[in-house]
């Protein structure tokens, strides 16, 4: 009898943990990731802002790291949201930086990762929306994924700054 219930339950297709609502093993390695498209330092100067770990940088161009980072200041003016980010940049002058997005849905996004960045919770929070939607401004297109996807979580860590998925 023993025997016969052993034998059976090899036949009985078993999940382990909660089966398909489990991301893959690694997924949230690394700190929080994801990425947000805004305007840089002057209205329709288009630009990518990624929050990888440690690392908050502007695709093609540079970035810093947690360490680096002083203060953070926002206005409003009209329909537009202002974000100024100061830091300490390599050379050991304070910087600003200016990142402006004019939809509101995607200020709360680039907010909630800058915030998650800023204190580095280390909970699994990630931004999985479909990469059509994710993107914080009427992106016209440029976040489609082109044969590459761009679920951040799908990807390999980015370890070049100057690295863009863009076209």
């Amino acid at each position: 009898m023993i025997f016969f219930l052993f034998l059976s339950s090899g036949f009985i297709p078993s999940k382990a943990n909660f089966g398909d609502a489990d991301f893959p093993a690694g997924s949230f390695e690394g700190g929080p990731k994801s990425y947000h498209d805004a305007w840089c330092r002057k209205i329709k100067q288009e630009c990518r802002v990624r929050f990888q770990g440690s690392a908050m940088w502007v695709e093609g161009q540079g970035g810093i790291y947690r360490d680096q980072y002083l203060s953070y200041r926002y206005e409003k003016e009209s329909r537009e949201f202002y974000n100024y980010i100061h830091y300490i940049d390599d050379a050991g002058r304070e910087r600003v930086a200016l990142f402006l997005f004019a939809n509101v849905d995607a200020q709360r996004e680039f907010i909630k990762s800058f915030l998650r960045w800023k204190k580095q919770a280390g909970r699994p929070t990630p931004n999985l929306r479909l990469p059509a939607s994710q993107g914080p401004q009427d992106t016209q297109g440029r976040d489609k994924s082109y044969g590459v996807p761009m679920n951040p979580y799908e990807r390999p860590p980015i370890t070049d700054w100057k690295e863009k998925t863009t076209p």
